[in-house]
Order: C-alpha cells, then sequence, then structure tokens
C-alpha cells in the first residue's frame, strides 16, 4: 500500500525512458487468468495481488499499446475491488472509524498505483510528441499521418485515464471531508494543459474506454472543476454522492475555453497547483494577462438547465429531495459565481460570541421555548388522525445541534447576506503537523473529527442566538450559502431570513389522515427593514404553493392559504402567506 508522500515521490523521481525492449506476450495469459480468480479470494489477498500486478506494469519497459491493454483488464478488477470496498464507509452518517479509513488508504493506493502505471505511457508519448520529425519521403506520408493518429490515441487514453484515478482521489477526500493537496491539483492541471497543448483535449475516445457521458479529455476536466466549485465538503454525505454521480451529465452544460466566449470570472490557471476559482480583486494572477495559460468557465447554462429541470418538476408535481438538491446545487452556483453578493470583510470587524443551534427541529424546539411539539398544539384536544407522528424533540440530536460561533458587528445592519465563524471545539492538527506538506494524514490522532460530516451544510436553516446583545434582535434565523474550508478560520457566509419566529403546528384543511397530521412549522413577522413579507417555514415535502391550510398555536387555530414558494431545499420550505 502507497500513500501520497510516496506516489509523489515515485512521481518526482523519474528515471530516464528508453526505448521499450520488453514483451510480456508469454504472461499475458497467465496474467488475465489471474485476474479472473481474484473473486475467490479475500480483500486482502485481492489488493495484495493487484499491487504486485501494477508495480510490475509500472517498472517493466513494454509497449505502449500493450501496456493499455493490460492496463485496462488491471483496471477493471481493481474498479471491482474499489466498490466493494467502498461500500464499507460511503453510507457512514457520522465519522469514519479507524476501520473505514484503512479501506479508504487502500482504495487511493490502488487509484495512485494506477497512476503511476499509465505515467509511464504518457511521458513516452510526450517526448517523441516534442522530437523533431524525421525526414520523410513523398511515399511514406500515409504511414507517417496513421504513425502520428496512433499516437494522439494511445496519449489521450493514457491522459484520460490518469484523470479519471484523479478525479476518483478527489472524490474520496471529499466524502472524508479532506482538502485535496495541492499536488493533486498539480498534477490534474498539467496533464490537461499537456493535452490542449498536443491538440487532443478534445478527442473523442472509443466507448469502451470511457464512462457514460464523458468521451474526452475536456469533458472529463470540467467535470473535475465542477466537483471542486460546488463546495461538497459542505454537504451530507449522501449528498456528496449522489452530486458526484450527476456530474457527468451537468458538467455538459459548462462552457470551457482556453479564448474566453463571456464576461465569466470563474477560471483556472493551468500551470498552477490550484483548483478553479473566482476572480476578484484580491486573487493572485489576472487569467486576462496573455502570460497566463487559463481555462474559462461559464456556468450560466447550468443554471439555466437546473431551472428548466426544476420548473418541469414543478409542473408535474414531482417536487421531492432531488428537486431541493438541484435547487440547493443552483442557488449556491449562482450566489457564489454569477451574482456573488458583497458581504462585509471580517478582519477588522468587532466580534462577540454568540450560539447557534442547526437542524429544523431543534430550532422549533428551541423557539417554542423547549416545550414539546405536542404541548404546543395542545394535542390532547386533537383527534387520532391530526396529532403529528413524531416529535421535535430529541435529547440527543439537540444537544449536538448547538455551536459556540462568532459573529461581526455590521454598520450595515440591513444586509441579508453576512458572515460568522464558528469556534474551533478540537485542535485536530498542531502547528509542528500542520508544516509537514508529507503527512499520512490518516494515522494522526483526532481524525475522526477531521471526517465528520459538517453540521452547518450548504442551504441548511439555523438559529443564531445572542442574548448578550441589548441594540438588536437577540435571535435571528438564516440559511448558509457558503462554506470556507481553506482557511484557518471556518467562516460561513450566510442569509438573513428574520428575526421575528414563532413555533406552531401545520397541516392541510380536510379530513385525508394520511395528509393532515400536524407538522412543526416556523412563522416569519414581517420585517419592513428587511424588506420580508410574512412567510411559512415548513419540512420540504409536505406542501405545495396555493395549499389551504391550518395553523395551530396551543388550542387556537387559523385558517390560511400559501402563497408563492420563496424557498426550497432538501430539509425545508418557505412559503409566502396569502390571508
Amino acid at each position: 500500500m502507497i500513500t501520497l508522500s510516496k506516489f509523489q515521490e515515485a512521481l518526482s523521481s523519474k528515471e530516464p525512458l528508453t526505448t521499450p525492449n520488453q514483451s510480456v506476450s508469454g504472461q499475458e495469459h497467465h496474467l488475465l487468468k489471474l485476474l479472473t480468480t481474484l473473486s475467490s479470494q479475500t480483500q486482502e489477498q485481492q489488493a495484495e495481488h493487484l499491487e504486485k500486478v501494477l508495480s510490475v506494469l509500472c517498472e517493466a519497459n513494454i509497449d505502449e499499446l500493450q501496456c493499455l491493454k493490460l492496463m485496462t483488464a488491471v483496471s477493471d478488477a481493481s474498479d471491482r475491488l474499489i466498490a466493494t470496498l467502498r461500500q464499507q464507509y460511503i453510507y457512514e452518517t457520522g465519522a469514519l472509524s479507524e476501520v473505514q479509513l484503512g479501506y479508504v488508504a487502500q482504495v487511493k493506493s490502488l487509484h495512485y498505483l494506477i497512476i503511476l502505471a499509465y505515467d509511464k505511457v504518457v511521458r513516452r508519448q510526450e517526448l517523441i510528441s516534442n522530437s523533431p520529425p524525421k525526414n520523410i519521403l513523398k511515399k511514406g506520408f500515409p504511414r507517417y499521418f496513421n504513425t502520428n493518429k496512433k499516437r494522439a490515441n494511445t496519449l489521450t487514453v493514457a491522459i484520460y485515464q490518469s484523470l479519471l484515478r484523479y478525479h476518483k482521489l478527489l472524490c474520496e477526500e471529499a466524502l472524508c471531508y479532506r482538502k485535496p493537496s495541492d499536488y493533486l491539483w498539480f498534477r490534474i492541471n498539467q496533464l490537461y494543459h499537456l493535452a490542449y497543448q498536443q491538440r487532443v483535449s478534445h478527442l473523442e475516445l472509443n466507448r469502451e474506454t470511457v464512462t457514460p457521458y464523458t468521451n474526452s479529455i475536456h469533458q472529463l476536466y470540467c467535470q473535475i472543476c465542477l466537483h471542486s466549485l460546488l463546495n461538497v465538503c459542505a454537504m451530507r454525505r449522501p449528498n456528496v454522492l449522489l452530486v458526484q454521480r450527476l456530474l457527468p451529465e451537468w458538467s455538459h452544460y459548462i462552457v470551457a475555453t482556453i479564448e474566453p466566449k463571456t464576461e465569466t470570472r470563474v477560471f483556472v490557471d493551468l500551470q498552477s497547483d490550484k483548483p478553479p476559482t473566482y476572480l476578484t480583486p484580491n486573487s493572485e494572477i489576472n487569467p486576462y494577462e496573455d502570460r497566463y495559460d487559463c481555462l474559462f468557465l461559464e456556468l450560466t447554462p447550468m443554471v439555466q438547465y437546473f431551472n428548466s429541470r426544476r420548473q418541469l418538476s414543478t409542473e408535474s408535481s414531482n417536487v421531492g429531495i432531488g428537486h431541493g438538491l438541484l435547487n440547493t446545487i443552483s442557488m449556491t452556483v449562482s450566489y457564489r459565481y454569477l451574482q456573488p453578493q458583497l458581504t462585509l470583510p471580517t478582519k477588522y470587524s468587532l466580534k462577540h460570541r454568540a450560539s447557534l443551534i442547526a437542524g429544523f427541529n431543534s430550532i422549533h424546539h428551541h423557539v417554542s421555548d423547549s416545550s414539546s411539539f405536542a404541548s404546543l398544539i395542545a394535542i390532547d384536544e386533537l383527534s387520532i388522525d391530526e396529532r403529528p407522528r413524531y416529535d421535535t424533540f430529541n435529547a440527543e440530536q439537540n444537544s449536538n445541534s448547538v455551536l459556540d460561533i462568532e459573529v461581526f458587528d455590521s454598520h450595515d445592519s440591513l444586509s441579508l447576506f453576512r458572515t460568522l465563524r464558528l469556534v474551533p471545539t478540537v485542535d485536530v492538527l498542531n502547528e509542528e503537523h500542520v508544516e509537514e506538506e508529507a503527512l499520512d494524514m490518516d494515522m494522526i490522532d483526532g481524525e475522526l473529527v477531521a471526517t465528520t460530516p459538517p453540521s452547518l451544510h450548504i442551504m441548511s436553516l439555523f438559529l443564531l442566538c445572542q442574548p448578550d446583545v441589548t441594540e438588536q434582535p437577540d435571535r435571528s434565523i438564516g440559511v448558509v450559502r457558503w462554506r470556507h474550508f481553506d482557511t484557518k478560520d471556518k467562516e460561513v457566509e450566510w442569509q438573513l431570513l428574520g428575526h421575528q419566529i414563532v413555533a406552531c403546528g401545520l397541516r392541510l384543511e380536510g379530513r385525508d389522515p394520511q395528509k393532515h397530521c400536524f407538522v412543526p412549522a416556523l412563522i416569519l413577522g414581517k420585517d419592513e427593514q428587511l424588506q420580508t413579507m410574512s412567510s411559512l417555514i415548513v419540512p420540504s415535502s409536505y406542501f405545495q404553493p396555493d395549499d389551504r391550510v391550518i395553523m395551530r398555536i396551543s388550542s387556537k387555530q387559523t385558517h390560511l392559504r400559501l402563497g408563492r414558494r420563496l424557498m426550497i431545499t432538501e430539509g425545508f420550505s418557505q412559503y409566502e402567506i396569502a390571508k
């Protein structure tokens, strides 16, 4: 098993390339037969055999075409084992255990070795391509062009397969909620830049070579960039998996060009070790200067596609969790890259401590003065069919939902978009470890904290409580719009929804027992300063615009009609109140 540091060392210590002079034709049949018998072995034995085979292919000086043929078989066998190993941790809802991290390390090790095997093919083809052409007789032109085409296909396949493994490594890091190494992005950008220089980035590959939806290096690179742009480390693990599955489809709607076609500010420096970023006055480079080789990414067509999908699902009344995720992604991309909102800098702002309550049920329980939902709506006076199916109080869940934060004093109290900072509770890495670039992260004490899904994920609802502040409302309700993980201070950009919050119960009018039980809801009062109307926040998938509902507090009931939907996410929906 190899780690990132050993992988980096192997790629950096490149031995001089020689002309292929070995053949494994005699052993090819034995190798392929060995791969077919792997399923009868234990997972540990399979991993050991595959790593031995990959190590041999990394060292063997064989013909590129033969190497690609063997690598196809070995990669397929590796993917089958990887799929089995990933089942041990991808559905984990909390922090990964030490055993699960061992599976992650094994998966990454196989990806590293596959990349190393393809790297020799890439380097040799690059060397040949950069060599001056020999004198060619007129009758030799057909053979020359056929050789060039064959070489281009070989280089394209090797770069594509390498990028595919790098993409899978980034996906593993996201599932572990870890920031990818800069070295991985250096290699990813370097490979795409090479493909662009060799004019093979848009070359379509055979269907047998690629995965569905992605038939060129360019499309795969767009997929990798999109994965980085979506703030996946601020999502729950099930959503990370779903996003990764949908990336090939979504990336088709990205327009990525070396020469900018629009005024997009999203770009990636192909000669850097950085992922794609948004151009600001504080950016390290100006991507529009000729001395930089950058790829510009236009995301507007993708958001338009999301909006059309959402509209279709709304018209067909097929609004569910998938609809909420699609809306979350669309709003995140628009907020961060298409219509960025101004949030005041926090570096020199005054700050003070506050507390934050995350999760709809925990918020509802706190706003109702810690009363149970049953008590809040006087459940004893309700019929069996009207009674709620669950309560909002859960001792363990409620205790874990309270976070210590720092909020910043703002001179613009009317701003809807603000910033807060999470107060660290555990120092996972000490300063000595942080400086060690090649440290094996899996071996650090406290790794379980680092692999825990975030309590505050994108578009999650929270309640901000400031009991010590007298000159402004002591509590506010908001939604997370962006999480920053690339800085020491874990800042959260959020959108203010309102200050006047009341807990209640809500149900549809009528007597259908399947649809008319009370569910917890939050009333947001009208705020003239924020220019917001009265609204209701409810769990997703319960209501639709124009529904006639009954609001209940204690034994008092009020009939209302829901107006237009202001926001829909995976966890909650917000509706205007149209009496």
